[in-house]
């Protein structure tokens, strides 16, 4: 009965490193925020890893101008191999009003990649807003 008993309380370890190996690298990317001219810009990979697809969740807060960027026509993610990347599509508040949050989805990473960054195009008169992560194996 002992040696069974030490066989479960194994197995359930093991299952709860592989849950929390696999829960790491979720949290492994930290959110940056950007402000400027009025706007607060929080961006937080979701999916950053080579041969998936890249998700990145936005959230933005304004009190000064309307934020009606179409995010698939004004990003780009860049590798730090020179490739670029456009938005497959952005899931999350239509376009208007002072607060935004969605999630852009891209494509997924070529390899190999050290470092990407996310580039949003005229977002409140800024020419351009850049986030980089460096890429965890």
């Amino acid at each position: 009965m002992k040696t069974f008993k030490n066989s479960i309380v194994t197995a359930g370890l093991a299952i709860a490193l592989i849950l929390f190996g696999i829960a790491i690298p979720a949290l492994a990317y930290e959110k940056l925020t950007h402000s400027g001219n009025g706007v607060r810009v929080t961006v937080k990979p979701v999916t950053l890893a080579p041969s998936q697809k890249v998700k990145f969740e936005l959230r933005m807060n304004t009190h000064s101008v309307e934020l009606d960027q179409d995010f698939t026509a004004v990003s780009e993610l860049r590798d730090d191999q020179g490739r670029s990347y456009r938005p497959d599509r952005w899931k999350g508040s239509p376009p208007g009003g002072h607060h935004r949050k969605g999630v852009l989805f891209f494509p997924a990473l070529e390899k190999p990649v050290k470092s990407v960054t996310l580039i949003i195009r005229d977002l409140a008169d800024t020419p351009e807003t850049t986030f980089k992560w460096e890429v965890k194996p």
